[in-house]
This record gives C-alpha cells, sequence and structure tokens, in this order.
C-alpha cells in the first residue's frame, strides 16, 4: 500500500533539503527530521493500520536513502555480503528512522562528532552515550561534555552496577567535566562505592580528599635516592606507594571493598589494585604481557589466593637472579625495615581477579552474602592494602 499523496509529497520536499537524521513517533504517527536550519516534523496520515504504515515510510526512507526498501535489516545483509560497515557511509544510516541503525552508527569506530551530533538527536540513551564516549574524536568534542553530563545526571537510575561503573570511568576521562562536577560525583561514591572504582581506574593519581603520605615516606625517599635515580622500578614503586598520592590510592581502594555490589565490580577493582600496584620491567625486562603470564610457577594467572602468598615468599627471598631479583635485593639492602611492605607490593601486582573463580562457580550470590562468601579472598588483599599505609 503506498503512502498518501500528501505524505508523499512532504516526505519528498523534506528529504530535497540537508536532512542529518530522523526519528519516527511511532505512538504519535510524527517524522521529525533534523535540518541545517533546525528541526522539522511531519504528522502523517495513515491510509491502512498504523504499523503497517510506518513500515511504509521506512521503506520510503530507505529507498530514498540507501536505494532500495527493506531498511537496516536488508543493510546489514547487504553489509555481510560486501564489506565492512566503517566503509559505509554512516550519516545514511541515521536517515532510516531506525533504532537499530542509530544504535550501528554510535557503536562505529570511525564516527565523527558531526554524526555524533546527530545521532544524539535521533536517539539519546545511556548506552549509547557509553558507546560515543568510549570514541577519542567524541571526547575531544563539544557533543562530548553533553554526553558525559547525561550519563551524570542518569547514574541514579543507572540499576546495573557495571552499566554504573563503566559510566563513570567514561565520564571521568580528562576535558570532559569541571572539577566541581568530579568533587559531587566523588560524594555519591560514598553511597555508591561502585563509583570509587571508575576513580581509581581513570583517576589513580588524581583522587579527591587525599590522604598524608606515610610517616616514612621523607626519610625512605632520602635512603632510596641512589635507586630512584637509577629507575630500579621497586624503589620508584615503593616511594610511590608511601607518597600522598598512593596512600591515598590505598586508602580509597580500602574503602571501595566495604559494600561492592557483585563479582564484576569486585573484579574491577581487584584489578585497578593489580595495575597500580605493577612494577614497570620489573621481571628482568619482561612486558606487563610477559610478567601477567608468570604470575605463578605454571605460567598461568593465580586461582587460589593462598599460593599467591607462597609464591611471593619464593619471590622475595629468591637467591637466584630470577624475577628482577637483583633489583628487588637492591632495594632491600637499603630498607630492610620495610620488607613487609615490599611484599605487599609483590602481592597485590600478582592478585588478579581469577582468585574469583572458584566462588563463582559455585556461587551466583549478590551483596552481603556474596561478599560473605568472598571474605577469604577479602581478607589477604586488604592486609596488604593496610600494611602500605600508615
Amino acid at each position: 500500500m503506498p503512502l498518501s499523496n500528501e505524505d508523499s509529497l512532504r516526505l519528498n520536499v523534506l528529504l530535497a533539503q540537508k536532512v542529518r537524521a530522523i526519528r519516527i513517533d511511532e505512538g504519535k504517527l510524527i517524522v521529525y527530521a533534523l535540518t541545517q536550519k533546525g528541526e522539522a516534523k511531519i504528522q502523517l496520515n495513515p491510509t491502512v493500520r498504523n504499523d503497517k504504515y510506518v513500515k511504509e515510510v521506512k521503506d520510503f526512507l530507505s529507498t530514498k536513502a540507501l536505494g532500495a526498501p527493506g531498511g537496516f535489516p536488508m543493510f546489514i545483509s547487504r553489509w555481510n555480503r560486501m564489506g565492512d560497515l566503517r566503509n559505509s557511509s554512516l550519516d545514511k544510516l541515521l536517515l532510516l528512522g531506525e533504532e537499530e541503525a542509530v544504535t550501528a552508527v554510535v557503536n562505529n569506530k570511525t564516527i565523527t562528532a558531526d554524526i555524533a551530533k546527530s545521532a544524539w538527536w535521533a536517539l539519546q540513551s545511556a548506552e549509547n552515550a557509553r558507546s560515543m564516549l568510549a570514541n577519542k574524536a567524541v571526547v575531544q568534542s563539544d557533543i562530548g561534555t553533553e554526553l558525559a553530563y547525561f550519563l551524570i545526571e542518569f547514574l541514579p537510575f543507572e540499576e546495573d552496577p557495571l552499566s554504573m561503573l563503566i559510566s563513570t570511568r567514561l565520564v571521568l576521562q580528562a576535558g570532559l567535566i569541571s572539577d566541581d562536577e568530579v568533587e559531587k560525583l566523588w560524594k555519591k561514591a560514598k553511597s555508591k562505592n561502585t563509583l570509587y572504582v571508575g576513580f581509581l581506574d581513570i583517576r589513580p593519581d588524581e583522587l579527591p580528599e587525599t590522604q598524608a603520605a606515610h610517616r616514612s615516606y621523607s626519610e625512605v625517599n632520602e635512603k632510596l635516592a641512589s635507586l630512584t635515580a637509577e629507575n630500579n622500578p621497586y624503589a620508584l614503586m615503593l616511594n610511590k606507594m608511601l607518597s600522598s598520592v598512593g596512600q591515598t590510592f590505598l586508602k580509597t581502594a580500602e574503602t571501595a571493598f566495604k559494600r561492592p555490589p557483585n563479582y564484576d565490580i569486585v573484579g574491577a577493582l581487584i584489578e585497578s589494585i593489580r595495575q597500580y600496584a605493577f612494577v614497570s620491567q620489573a621481571e628482568a625486562g619482561q612486558t606487563q604481557q610477559q610478567h601477567e603470564l608468570s604470575l605463578n610457577h605454571q605460567g598461568e594467572p593465580q586461582t587460589d589466593i593462598n599460593q599467591i602468598s607462597e609464591l611471593v615468599n619464593d619471590i622475595y627471598y629468591s637467591e637466584n637472579n630470577v624475577c628482577g631479583s637483583d633489583e628487588l635485593k637492591a632495594v632491600q639492602n637499603v630498607v630492610p625495615e620495610l620488607s613487609s611492605q615490599l611484599q605487599a607490593i609483590l602481592f597485590l601486582s600478582r592478585t588478579s581477579q581469577t582468585v574469583l573463580a572458584p566462588t563463582i562457580a559455585n556461587s551466583t550470590a549478590v551483596g552481603s552474602l556474596m561478599r560473605k562468601k568472598l571474605k577469604p579472598v577479602f581478607a589477604p588483599i586488604l592486609m596488604n592494602l593496610r600494611v602500605l599505609q600508615a
């Protein structure tokens, strides 16, 4: 069934302009268009059942934009046969009035700031905002700030902790939100611990509410001066952990362990700590990837947290020239009184989210029940975080 003469004429006139995006209110039967002159709209006059008529409208738009009816599903079929979506003209997908097409656009790695603005006008959602803020070109544009503030305003309504964490990571990217908004977000973390993990991930050395340096920091800094001048990785990490910046990170990480809501957030928190405590090039010139593969003697990430303590003990007291022992022993000789702190760094840098695997395999618990089951995992991590604090 063709469109009514009136709708066909009005849509043709509309599309003769430079249209950047189209959306359809299927309930009210209104076609909205974003043009260079602003927003335009057309009230549809259906000649058949509403849902069938909307399909006719979408076929009409698809024919104009893509050269064939069928809309986004047909386009995806052709894309699968012909090549990568990145090689296609993304702006044409925004003329289909299809939510799926908008989603495809916002998830595309080659999206530009201008297309992002049009896509945001077409379909505003937290998921779309997160998708676009994963793109550097969008982050560095005006629309990036708008998307970030949208996510902040949406946080109280976000039910999924992992989505909340991802939103926090994204809005904390440099240049997106003001210092005042950062402070407000930090205050929200007091009631939503998940937000702390986002801060630990993105701004580990720029956390609000800074802690004082460790009481031994000045003395240790002076003792290790020659080793830090030589870029001894253990000396550098020990200094960092005892500094105000390090103490703030450690305190925040400890606080984040109080009420993590589910395994996703616990895993992310453990990984934040591991990344922070990683001793750069400590393992005899290894890359971080090589280091991660040597987390235990079998070359696989460890799932038993108790065995990590045993591994750390082996490394710390090793007499062989393995695991960067020359650099480690140099620090041991200068500050033997900090044996516990050095072992804590070794422990935290080798504790990955894989230690959750045995518990996850046997439980789908969340909240307080999950935290109770994970006490044997939390206890040694928290102990080592506290060993490093004043």
